[in-house]
């Protein structure tokens, strides 16, 4: 893979998870059909979310309160929160936003429909943006920010939200840069990697993501120059040094042993669904019509017993193959 490309793969790794303000629109998003979409955010989340009233719910309040609680009715302040919403709904597929508006009742029970409204006259800037970022001049997109925000427009845009693009640049910068170190071993780099969270991230609203252990595992396996260096081990030994880096990431010994048995059964998995479409091309290219579907179905049930049918909704309806995606030691 060329180094532009590869540095292209790892913004969008960062973007979709660290800063997830990105999630849904780069990382998961490959096409717009709703069922691979959510296939794939809970591969991405390994199957984990939580629910309304867990210590994440708890966590996030209090990070926010202590951040924000004495501004958070500056409209600036309210426009930094995006990204911790884009998180939130990220993480809970299924009820995001009503999460998130939740939390923010809990954190700031005066201000949580201000904040929405913001929030919302925020996304219909990006959309304008996203929609007019190639023609738009800087007196336009200026005078975009002031029809939707008024005389706040400047000091959103010189304030919090330059600070949170900041530290989104810096941390994709840093990614970049280990993704191209070649020369450097995995535990050099995944030093790197900590030090480089750490000074991102520590000590500002966006401090939360440091407890993300096993996220930040899994962005860590994303990265290019990782997987080159694990694909080249042996089964054992690559996945020693899984189970040594998330040790490292601060996952505790019975998560890591926990982890490692679910990555055997992906690897199984793996392995019969690279082997089901190896026999699905020489089917597709043998037969057609009828004869194809029924020799399809017939191996769909070979391979996979009771998922037989949703394999088939998956590649008839929706167009995926889960078998065609990279695998990506340590994370799928």
């Amino acid at each position: 893979m060329k180094s532009g490309k590869k540095k292209t793969v790892i913004a969008i790794s960062i973007a979709a998870i660290i800063l997830v303000s990105y999630f849904c629109y780069h990382f998961i998003i490959n096409n717009t059909d709703s069922r691979s979409v959510l296939v794939k955010i809970q591969e991405a989340m390994g199957g984990n979310t939580f629910s309304s009233d867990d210590s994440f719910s708890d966590h996030l309040v209090k990070e926010l309160q202590k951040y924000y609680g004495k501004t958070i009715s500056d409209k600036s302040v309210q426009a930094n929160l995006i990204g911790i919403r884009d998180f939130v709904i990220s993480t809970h597929p299924q009820n995001g936003m009503a999460l998130f508006y939740q939390i923010l009742k809990r954190a700031f029970p005066d201000y949580a429909d201000e904040i929405m409204a913001t929030l919302a006259k925020l996304d219909e800037y990006n959309r304008w943006l996203e929609e007019n970022k190639k023609t738009a001049s800087q007196t336009a997109i200026e005078e975009k920010r002031k029809e939707l925000f008024g005389n706040e427009a400047e000091k959103i845009w010189s304030e919090g939200m330059l600070a949170t693009e900041a530290r989104k640049v810096k941390m994709q910068n840093a990614l970049a840069d280990l993704n191209n170190s070649g020369d450097m071993t995995i535990n050099e780099k995944l030093n790197l990697y900590q030090k480089a969270l750490r000074d991102t991230y520590r000590d500002t609203p966006e401090g939360f993501y440091l407890d993300q252990k096993d996220m930040l595992s899994r962005i860590f396996f994303s990265i290019d120059s990782v997987q080159d260096e694990l694909k080249q081990m042996s089964p054992g030994e690559r996945q020693q040094e899984i189970n040594n880096i998330r040790s490292q990431m601060g996952i505790d010994p019975q998560q890591v042993e926990q982890m490692a048995q679910q990555d055997a059964e992906r690897e199984q998995r793996w392995n019969v669904g690279l082997a089901y479409m190896q026999e699905r091309s020489s089917v597709v290219e043998n037969y057609s019509g009828s004869e194809r579907e029924e020799k399809l179905k017939e191996l769909r049930e070979k391979y996979f017993n009771s998922e037989a049918n949703t394999i088939e909704r998956e590649e008839n309806t929706d167009n995926f193959f889960r078998f065609q995606r990279p695998h990506i030691y340590g994370r799928n």
